[in-house]
């Protein structure tokens, strides 16, 4: 049996114990036949993921099977979530014709955002007029995304200007838009976030495997579609990196970051006391697989934000310096403690290349920043104080999302981009405060997807917004926008808050939808 249909089987056997075990907890919060109907759905498009040689055939078939499964859930945002890790990032430009080279890369990603987002951002009602909560990061947001679009206009062919407009316009606008308006009520965000973490939890038990095993189970996949695959299996002290189905290592610290930052509140909310220790346990072990200190560093400040803007928070404080206090000493006298302790930032000595380049990145990206400090430049990559951090790979990698956006746009572009995820961050930390005393588990949610956004931002000054990273900032900013929205529209319904009252169990939740027009 070839390594490739090994891996399938892997992956499958691992998905469907996953799915099993955890049915429990999830199909009571979200109802047991959506999440069955879940789990076919993940079975299906993993079972032609690793089954249809071919790259244009997968996406077909793929297409029409998330067609046809998703049609008895009105909540598209939240399949989309589902299926966003379910295959790597990867695809394939269409074929052009009569002198066009090529017209827009095609990945499973946008793939699943046309069948599910696109007619959802389409049939978005309208607003009139942008609504009070949300105003400044909506504005920000949309001023990011025309300034994107008409910085394509720096392209050298028409066609070229046409295919990056619809490529920037792809990557941003369909995320935010639809995530910051789908969500009607505290049961949306409840949905969505069960279809974000649920994924995860499967991911990260692969992802000790990848380790143990030094084996990535998705490269066959890029194989079997290109016959090559742009990544290699990287090690890091000995260790091989896991990477799950994102490809990048990296990346999957970081998805798996975000993935305890959501559970925060859907775990906390919905899980028992074991399958909540049990959840916790693997997404954190997950994100230890990546060996990324990126996402560690992001993990932490996470953390520290949710306990800080805690109701009980000098309490939550010393327990979390307990508990990190004991896992240290644990660490000290355990073989892959010590491994785990020699990779951290200022502590560590490994892998510390990384970081003199990353201190010459920053210092040679401020100096060409410099240079068009208001737009950026289109050929900064060609500048010579970059061409010397070219890498033996051939690349330039900026790993710096504002650093990425700062060299593209300038300083305008990064005051923008920083600006959607502040105004995110003071809209959920409002309605927490009012959420707080009429509805805990609305405040819960706020709380836990503003510490989300802080680890974002602190994570994403480490690496680039490649793969799936975009997709999974620009999604949690929108659903930050909806939470506040929802939090303003319950309490304009709930009259005189009752600081005593409870939160509603999911099956009995009150909380009003409303209607955007």
């Amino acid at each position: 049996m070839s390594t490739h249909y090994k891996a399938f089987i892997v992956v499958f056997v691992l998905s469907v114990i996953g799915f099993v075990f955890f049915r429990k907890p999830y199909a009571a919060a979200i109802g047991a036949k959506r999440f069955d109907n879940w789990r076919n759905l993940w079975l299906a498009i993993t079972a032609c993921l690793f089954l249809i040689p071919s790259f244009w055939p997968y996406v077909i078939i793929s297409a029409l099977v998330v067609l046809f499964m998703s049609r008895p859930d009105p909540l598209k945002s939240a399949l989309f979530m589902l299926l966003l890790f379910v295959s790597p990032n990867i695809g394939d430009a269409i074929p052009g014709f009569a002198g066009i080279n090529k017209f827009i890369m095609v990945t499973p990603q946008a793939v699943f955002t046309f069948v599910l987002l696109i007619p959802a951002m389409i049939a978005a009602p309208k607003m009139k007029k942008l609504t009070p909560v949300g105003s400044a990061a909506d504005v920000c947001f949309l001023l990011f995304l025309a300034l994107q679009l008409i910085l394509c206009l720096r392209g050298p062919t028409v066609t070229h200007i046409i295919r990056t407009m619809i490529e920037q316009f792809l990557v941003i606008a369909p995320f935010y838009f639809v995530f910051s308006r789908a969500p009607k009520s505290l049961s949306d965000i409840r949905i969505i976030s069960a279809a974000y973490t649920m994924p995860i939890l499967i991911l990260s038990v692969l992802s000790i495997l990848e380790l143990i095993r030094t084996w990535h189970f998705y490269t066959s996949v890029g194989y079997n579609w290109f016959g090559a695959m742009p990544f290699t299996y990287t090690m890091r002290d000995g260790f091989l990196r896991a990477s799950a189905s994102v490809i990048d290592p990296i990346v999957w610290g970081f998805i798996a970051m975000t993935g305890i930052g959501v559970g925060l509140a859907f775990f906390t909310e919905n899980f028992s006391k074991f399958y909540k220790s049990l959840g916790f346990g693997l997404l954190t072990i997950g994100l230890l697989m990546s060996l990324s200190r990126g996402p560690w560093m992001g993990a932490v400040a996470m953390i520290l934000a949710f306990v800080a803007i805690s109701p009980k928070a000098m309490t939550r404080a010393v327990q979390l310096g307990a508990a990190s206090v004991l896992g240290g000493l644990i660490a000290m006298v355990t073989p892959f403690g010590q491994k785990i302790l020699n990779l951290l930032p200022f502590v560590g000595t490994t892998a510390g290349d990384t970081i003199s380049y990353r201190q010459q990145l920053l210092k040679a990206a401020r100096e060409v920043m410099a240079e068009n400090p208001f737009f950026g430049s289109s050929n900064y990559l060609d500048h010579p104080k970059l061409e010397a951090l070219r890498q033996g790979q051939g690349i330039i990698d900026i790993v710096n999302s504002y650093l990425e956006v700062g060299l593209k746009s300038g300083f305008v572009g990064i005051a923008l981009f920083v600006g959607v995820f502040l105004f995110a961050l003071m809209s959920l930390r409002g309605a927490m405060k009012s959420a707080i005393t009429y509805n805990p588990t609305l405040a819960l949610y706020c709380r836990a997807y503003f510490a989300t956004i802080v680890g974002i931002m602190i994570t994403i000054f480490t690496t680039s917004s490649v793969y799936h990273t975009p997709i999974v900032y620009w999604s949690i900013l929108g659903l930050a926008i909806a939470l506040a929205r929802i939090e303003r529209h319950c309490r304009l319904h709930q009259g005189s808050p009752n600081i005593n009252a409870q939160p509603l169990a999911p099956e009995a939740e009150a909380t009003p939808e409303f209607n955007w027009k």
